[in-house]
């Protein structure tokens, strides 16, 4: 199995390329948007954990991860990949938001352990490959 994690928070990515790997998964990961579509593209994950609010370039702190999850939905190459927003912005226009672009779930980062977020993307890979 192999997951693309886009965070930009170190800390966080360690953690999460820890547990993944630990699990026998292959694990991606960028910040950077345009790679990051690059990536799906060309390696075909299994699933994608994505944050929202991701810094441009310019240190300018923006909502890129609406802009990823707009654009792999509009591929005929990625559309099919299962999208998991992992934010901490979690408001009901958030999930709404993420919904309607695409989501195939949304986990509220603060309120969950690896362990709880492994099993939701796999939950989430068994569903849709059950459909």
């Amino acid at each position: 199995m192999k997951i693309l994690f886009i965070d930009e928070e170190a800390p966080l990515v360690d953690i999460y390329y820890n547990f993944f790997k630990k699990n026998g998964w292959d694990f991606l990961t960028t910040y950077n948007i345009p790679k990051a579509l690059e990536i799906a593209e060309i390696e075909k994950p299994d699933a994608v954990l994505l944050d929202i609010v991701i810094p441009l370039p310019e240190n300018v702190i923006a909502e890129q991860g609406y802009d990823f999850l707009k654009q792999i939905k509009d591929n005929p190459e990625t559309k099919d990949i299962p999208v998991i927003v992992f934010s901490n912005l979690d408001t009901p226009k958030d999930r709404q938001k993420s919904k309607d672009l695409g989501a195939s779930a949304f986990i509220f980062k603060r309120d969950c352990s690896p362990k709880e977020v492994f099993e939701t993307v796999n939950e989430v890979i068994k569903r849709i490959r059950n459909n």
